[in-house]
Formats: structure tokens, C-alpha cells, sequence
């Protein structure tokens, strides 16, 4: 743009102008109220209505519609001239009326009055109501007060090199990437009444301190643990139990961010033992408690799947992106969710208050650090599964033993029980034969006893009966005889019975009876011994092969290898790795040995 001759830059935006490279006309700048602003090297303005003076610009400083004359200044004085004798006229209207201001005059008076008020720059806390309007040369948001209950704010603006210089101040600090809202500010400002039709008080923000925000963000995370405390619901998920296994799992993360790559990167090579239910939410910003409540809402109450646990993982990003992990409702509908929660927030050395009353929060607290604690996780329980089967298999082994002595001594007992049942029968039998045969010796012998006595009483009646004739003691004599002989063969009869009752072949069978029903007792006996050891030989052939299929040695076959020390120590980790100077990569046929080359 040319203004009165000489070429000039002009930007603007919707609220002030600023005009480099002026220097020749500075001075009919400064009679439109132009300002020199040494930070971007402009002349700038704030006019109440930037297209009408855009106009004058346009008219070489001129009022469209006046006739311009050749030198700016005398038209000036003229103008100011013409103002005067305007403001002599009205004033002696306004004699006979109570003392007054113009709006002009009203306006001016209350900026002098803050300028003489508030001397200089302020330092001013509050809250950033509204998202930052960026413009070419300018920003501009709303501050409100920190109070939320308190509906004040002020129109702030930030020029171009100051929005740039704080956002970089926030960035590294870490508090924030920039200005956005929702962000609790400490800031210096000037106050000023912009030259608009609209007459309101501004702020122009200068510098800021991220330590105020930082320590505001912190504070609400003490805030936060503090009422979960008091509730008595802090160590909740704590309490809960979980399986050694835990294969389905509920992920709450945007699926924007690299959350999923790196919980799956962190689990390999076991991101397949692992089932995922998916749920996509904002993890900042405005809405992303209500998403993420109600995420793990639809997670807890869906009827179609039974979870094991819930992690809510997002990537990392300044306190101000993840201070929605310091939010009340956030931390107590973590707390009283009967499934254990997992969380994974930001960075190492980012902590926020959901990871206290989670469940679990590995060590790194990232979405890498929760996968390698699943991977961990698993691994162990591979050692743990070995170990208890190696445990089990010897504890079977020791049962086997033990049953394989107690079936050998009992096959070695048989032969000596079986010959002692069947000796016992013998000597029974033999016993009673003895008992039979006494007891025929003896009925003889009181047999003969009895004849004998007999025999006497004849004699004794003989000698009684000597007048008796020859005839009589003849036929006495015969009728003892045949007496006698009548007796011995009742008597002989009797003994004979008695041993025709004695049925020595039927003894005799149930004897071999009894020791055939021994022989298939001791065969019976055998054949559950044999079942039984091949059953628990089948037993011992299934652990070994589990046992084999977890031998390293197995492993390395199946093309893996490991990486050792110089004390054949398993290196397990890259930053291990990189400490050692010299390793042993182990193959399933041999080792090599590596060396690092030294950097120059």
C-alpha cells in the first residue's frame, strides 16, 4: 500500500493495524493516534471500526469524502482548529445543564484512570474460558476466575512473538503443548481500553509462570486422593482378586493414538494368548471423563463377556492433556468397579490419581510398560506351571514307589501266607484224625474194660452158683459170648459211622477248593497291580512330555537363542545388553561369542 508517497506493509485484524516500514510518515501516524511497537517494528492502532480506517489508509490519511490538501500537517491543524471552536460552541449550550462527560471524554477519563490506578504490568491467576483465536498478527481468549462458581471473565489478546515465546515456556516445562482451555494460568498482563466503538476493559497478556499451573494441576491430584480417602474407597480395586492368568481383557484408549501398538509390542511374541475387547473414547479434552466413564460403564454391565480386567492406556502428553486423570467422578467410578483396572497414563514420570486407586500400575506406568508386565506375567506363570509339574511328577513318582513296595511285599507275602493257610488245614486235619482215632482207642479200651469187669462179675456169679449144673454155666457161658460178640459188633458198627462220617475226599476238595480261590485272589490281586502301574506309568509319560516341550533345549530347536553374559547370566533386556562389552548367543548345536564394536 502507498500512503501519502511512500510504499508501505499493512496487517490487520479485527480489532487493531499495524503498518511497517513507515518511518518517513511516522509522524502523520502519530496525529491518528498510531503507537510505535518495538517488538514486531510496526506503528499499530486499535481504532473503534478497523474498515474505516482501512478507508483513511486507503485515502492517504484523508476522511473519504474530504479534499485533501498537499501538506497532511496544516490539514491536521485544521482539523484540530475546527474541534476546537465545535467544542467552544457545545459548551456554551451545556452552560445552563449540570456538569457532564461526552462518551468520548467518559472513555478517556476511565483510561486515565486505570493507567494512573494500575501502574505498569499485573499479575493476574485465573482459568482460560474459551479455545485461543488465532488471527495473522494476534490471539485472543477469555480468562475467568479460578472460582467456578463466579461468572467473570476479560477479553485477553496475545501478540504473535508472545504467544509463540509462552507456549514454548509451557512446552518445555511440560505443563502444556500451549495455551488451550481449561488451563489454570498465573499471567502478567496490561490492562487497557481498546479503541473500538465498544468500550470494555481488556487484558494484554505478556508473560506467564508454568510453575502456577503445574502446582494447581498437582494439587488437584492431592484433592482427588484425599476425598477417595475419606469415602473409604482408595484401596478398593486393591482388594480385588484376579486369575494367574489373565487372558480377556477390556482396553479403553483412543484408537487415534499408538496405545494399541505399544501394549502389542510390549506382548510379543504372546499377543495372541490374549483376547481384547475394544473401546474407543477421548482421552482429553472436555468430554473425555464422561467417555470414559461411560466406557468402562459398558464394560462392566455388558452381559456378553466376562473380563478378567480393564486397562485404561493413554500415550504421553503435558499435565494439562492428562490432568483428566486427576478428576473426582474419574477416580471414584474406578474405584468401585468390581473388575481389577490396569492403568498405563502418560509417561515414566508422569503420575496422576487414577493410578493410585487402580488395581495395578506397572513399573514403567506406560502403554509399552503394561504389555511387557502381561509378557512378564506370562512368562512366569510358564515357569511357575513348570515347576509345580516337575513337583507334581516327583510326588507321583514317590507314590508310585511306595505302591510298587507295598504290591511287592505283598506278592512276596502271598506264597508264605497261602503254604501257612493251607499247613493250618493240614494240621486241623491232622488234629481231628488224631481226635477220631483217640477217641476209637478209647471206646475199645472201655469196651474191653467193660468186658473185663464183665468177666469178673461171671467169675464172681460162678463161684456163687457152683450148685448150679455144668449145663447152665455152659449156656451162661454162650450167652455172654454171643453177648459180647453182639456188643463188639455195635460197638464196631458205631466206629465205623463215625469214621464214614469223616469225609476225607470231601476234605480233601475243599481244600483245593480254598487254594484255587487263594491262586485267583493272588491273580486278581496281580492284575490290578499291573493296571494300576500301567496307569500311572501312562501319568508319568504325559509330565515328561510337558516337561520336554518346556526344556529350553526344546526351545532353542524351534530356532529361539539366548543371549548370555560372561557368567552365563540370561541377558534379558536391550539396556542390559548395551552395558555388557562381549555376550554368548547359545544355539541348540553350540555358542558363538559376539563383541561389540567400540564407537569412535
Amino acid at each position: 500500500m502507498v500512503i501519502n508517497g511512500q510504499e508501505v506493509s499493512v496487517a490487520f485484524d479485527e480489532n487493531s493495524i499495524h503498518i511497517y516500514n513507515a518511518y518517513p510518515i511516522k509522524d502523520d501516524l502519530k496525529l491518528r493516534g498510531y503507537r510505535w511497537n518495538p517488538v514486531d517494528k510496526s506503528w499499530f492502532i486499535r481504532p473503534g471500526n478497523v474498515g474505516t480506517e482501512m478507508d483513511v489508509l486507503k485515502n492517504n490519511l484523508q476522511t473519504p469524502g474530504s479534499h485533501p490538501s498537499g501538506d497532511s500537517l496544516t490539514s491536521s491543524l485544521m482539523h484540530v482548529e475546527g474541534t476546537v471552536k465545535e467544542k467552544s460552541k457545545a459548551a456554551f449550550q451545556l452552560a445552563k445543564f449540570p456538569e457532564s462527560y461526552s462518551v468520548a471524554d467518559l472513555r478517556n477519563r476511565i483510561d486515565r484512570l486505570i493507567r494512573e490506578g494500575i501502574r505498569g504490568n499485573i499479575w493476574v491467576r485465573g482459568v482460560i474460558a474459551s479455545d485461543v483465536k488465532n488471527y495473522k498478527w494476534a490471539s485472543y481468549l477469555d480468562l475467568k476466575d479460578e472460582d467456578e462458581n463466579k461468572n467473570i471473565f476479560f477479553r485477553v489478546e496475545i501478540r504473535k512473538p508472545l504467544l509463540e515465546k509462552i507456549n514454548r515456556k509451557l512446552s518445555e516445562s511440560g505443563v502444556a503443548q500451549s495455551l488451550e482451555r481449561d488451563l489454570p494460568v498465573f499471567c502478567n498482563v496490561e490492562v487497557y481500553l481498546p479503541l473500538r466503538n465498544v468500550v470494555d476493559i481488556r487484558l494484554s497478556l505478556l508473560d506467564i509462570l508454568p510453575e502456577y499451573t503445574q502446582s494447581k494441576i498437582r494439587n488437584q491430584r492431592e484433592i482427588t486422593l484425599e476425598n477417595l480417602k475419606e469415602e473409604g474407597i482408595l484401596e478398593n480395586q486393591k482388594k480385588l482378586l484376579v486369575p494367574a492368568f489373565i487372558s480377556r481383557i477390556g482396553l479403553i484408549t483412543s484408537e487415534q493414538g499408538t496405545s494399541i501398538r505399544d501394549i502389542k509390542a510390549g506382548l510379543h511374541p504372546f499377543a495372541n494368548k490374549y483376547q481384547f475387547f475394544f473401546v474407543d473414547s477421548r482421552m482429553e479434552g472436555a468430554n473425555a471423563v464422561d467417555n470414559i466413564i461411560a466406557a468402562i460403564t459398558h464394560l462392566e454391565e455388558n452381559p456378553t463377556i466376562e473380563l478378567d480386567a480393564i486397562i485404561i492406556a493413554r500415550g504421553g502428553g503435558s499435565e494439562q492433556s492428562l490432568a483428566v486423570f486427576n478428576d473426582l467422578r474419574l477416580c471414584r467410578k474406578v474405584c468401585l468397579c468390581p473388575i481389577p483396572i490396569l492403568t498405563a497414563i502418560g509417561h515414566e514420570k508422569d503420575i496422576s490419581a487414577i493410578e493410585q486407586c487402580s488395581w495395578l500400575t506397572p513399573i514403567p506406568s506406560t502403554p509399552s510398560g503394561v504389555g511387557k508386565h502381561l509378557h512378564n506375567r506370562y512368562l512366569n506363570l510358564q515357569e511357575q506351571l513348570a515347576v509345580t509339574i516337575t513337583q507334581l511328577i516327583h510326588h507321583f513318582a514317590t507314590i508310585h514307589h511306595r505302591e510298587m513296595e507295598k504290591i511287592r511285599a505283598f506278592l512276596k507275602n502271598i506264597p508264605s501266607r497261602v503254604s501257612g493257610y493251607i499247613k493250618w488245614r493240614e494240621e486241623r486235619f491232622f488234629s481231628l484224625t488224631r481226635r477220631l482215632e483217640q477217641s476209637v482207642i478209647y471206646t475199645v479200651r472201655d469196651q474191653e474194660r467193660r468186658i473185663a469187669a464183665l468177666s469178673t462179675q461171671l467169675k464172681k456169679n460162678y463161684q456163687d452158683l457152683q450148685f448150679k449144673s455144668r449145663q447152665d454155666i455152659q449156656s451162661l457161658a454162650a450167652s455172654i459170648l454171643t453177648r459180647t460178640n453182639i456188643l463188639q459188633q455195635r460197638e464196631a458198627n458205631q466206629v465205623k459211622k463215625t469214621i464214614a462220617k469223616l469225609d476225607f475226599e470231601k476234605l480233601y476238595r475243599n481244600n483245593r477248593q480254598q487254594q484255587e480261590g487263594i491262586g485267583k485272589t493272588v491273580q486278581s490281586l496281580l492284575i490290578q497291580g499291573l493296571k494300576k502301574i500301567n496307569t500311572t506309568q501312562k501319568a508319568l509319560n504325559a509330565y515328561t512330555q510337558l516337561v520336554q516341550a518346556s526344556d529350553p533345549q526344546q526351545i532353542l530347536k524351534k530356532g529361539f537363542t539366548l543371549t548370555l553374559d560372561e557368567k552365563n547370566r540370561v541377558i534379558k533386556s536391550v539396556k542390559e545388553f548395551n552395558q555388557k562389552k562381549e555376550a554368548t548367543l547359545k544355539f541348540h548345536d553350540g555358542t558363538t561369542e559376539i563383541k561389540k564394536k567400540e564407537e569412535k
